[in-house]
């Protein structure tokens, strides 16, 4: 691998892009910025490409961190792009909710399973050297989807409903984390097909909501409701707008263990996540009056 070569980032606007760029960057490498928009703190020190750009060329590592079931179609121009090593991001829910009562996370899983074996097959193919990397929760308590949703519900009615006790486990991992991971794989001699990519502390997703109230210096409210009632009091609340960021899958999860360990990418990656409980200066700094 050349020190100072360049990286192809499919989805750099995405959650984790910003961070890997940044990281890419300091260690002296041009990144090549791959998204249908241009925008973020790196702007000018990235060099941002449409997909499917012509001028791309002789760009042998690359890392994707859009939805992978997209990946297969971007792969023909990877390879014209002079792909040889590819990273991409897919979830830990290819395996944790085959089983989900929930019918959507089991289609998800199902999906995810089946991108997975394509963009594996394809990239066999073409002899580009894979590693797909399964983050679990994704945060960055600012724009993520899971946390930063739950802090904003939080902030706006001062409570937070839990199914039943709410016990199920989760692990989130911050996007930085994952960031490093994708890196780390770049640079890895000879790593592993794939990886799960947690956070170090499994939480109940009571503790996690509980935790989230602190950050925001709000005494946690956190009403337990029998799911009958709250499905009920959410598909009412979606009926007059409200409480979009609150889901029927959250629902059903809230009682499942979605948490996995890391052991292989701390072993081959280097894979140090920071604790979940310790580190949430975006939310402390969000915090708004109580």
């Amino acid at each position: 691998m050349t020190p100072l070569g360049s990286v192809g980032i499919l989805g750099a606007t995405s959650l984790v892009g910003g961070p890997l760029t940044r990281r890419l960057l300091a260690d002296g490498r041009t990144v090549v910025a791959v998204s249908r928009t241009v925008a973020g703190p790196d702007t000018a020190a990235l060099a941002w490409r449409p997909p499917g750009a012509d001028d791309v060329t002789a760009v042998t590592e690359w890392v994707s961190l859009c939805p992978l079931w997209i990946l297969p179609e971007w792969l023909p121009w990877l390879v014209r792009a002079g792909c040889r090593r590819l990273v991409a991001t897919s979830s830990t829910s290819v395996f944790t909710k085959v089983t989900s009562p929930d019918r959507r996370d089991r289609a998800l899983a199902a999906r995810l399973a089946d991108a997975e074996n394509r963009v594996s097959q394809l990239a066999a193919g073409h002899g580009i050297g894979l590693v797909l990397l399964r983050p679990t929760m994704v945060y960055d308590g600012i724009r993520d989807g899971n946390v930063a949703a739950i802090a904003a519900f939080i902030r706006r009615w001062r409570f937070f409903p839990l199914a039943d006790a709410a016990r199920g486990l989760r692990q989130p991992v911050h996007a930085a984390d994952v960031a490093a991971a994708c890196a780390a794989a770049l640079a890895a001699g000879a790593p592993a097909p794939a990886y799960a990519l947690s956070g170090p502390e499994p939480l109940p997703f009571c503790d996690l909501v509980a935790a989230i109230f602190t950050w925001l210096g709000l005494p946690p409210r956190m009403p337990c409701l029998p799911p009958p009632l709250f499905r009920a009091g959410l598909a009412t609340a979606h009926a007059i707008g409200l409480g979009r960021s609150v889901s029927s899958g959250m629902l059903a999860r809230m009682n499942e263990d979605l948490a996995c360990g890391h052991d292989l990418a701390a072993r081959d990656l280097g894979f140090r996540p920071r604790s979940f409980l310790r580190d949430m200066e975006p939310l402390t700094a969000a915090r708004s009056p109580s």
